[in-house]
């Protein structure tokens, strides 16, 4: 890219072939771009090699520890709590369409009810599907955290 402040040279952080006005007609010869320093290393002292057990036929089988067990294959309660809320949501979505069914039917039979019946039934229907979704997004979110842990 040219500069009008700098005479119309090129930007020397970049290759002047790739920026606009260049001419290799005109300019032979790139610029001298000042070499970097460079970078150090990150990690100067890396950590030491773990040494493996030997391993017998003599050895007794033992169940891993808990800090050799990796993170995704641990039992999270807050994982199971999440499933046990979500299949609470579906079923409460779904005894509430039950619900809503068997109080219709009574209203309709008995020939009335108060205003108060009708509301409430109203409330139920707006819920009852929320309730249905809610349990099955609670259910893909726990999937999505079970499949982000495995490698």
């Amino acid at each position: 890219m040219t500069d009008t402040s700098t005479g119309g040279r090129f930007d020397p952080r970049f290759n002047p072939a790739f920026q606009p006005g260049y001419d290799p007609a005109v300019h032979e010869s790139p610029p001298v771009v000042a070499e970097r320093a460079p970078v150090p290393e990150l990690v100067e002292h890396p950590l030491p090699p773990v040494a493996a057990a030997p391993v017998s036929g003599a050895m007794p089988a033992q169940l891993p520890d808990e800090a050799t067990v990796p993170l995704a294959r641990r039992f999270d309660p807050y994982l199971a709590a999440l499933w046990a809320l979500s299949v609470a949501f579906v079923a409460a979505g779904l005894l509430t369409v039950r619900y809503i069914a068997d109080r219709m039917d009574r209203l309709n039979t008995t020939g009335g009810g108060s205003a108060f019946d009708y509301n409430l039934v109203l409330v139920y229907t707006i819920a009852a599907p929320l309730l249905v979704i809610l349990g099955l997004a609670t259910a893909t979110a726990t999937l999505f955290v079970l499949a982000s842990r495995r490698r």
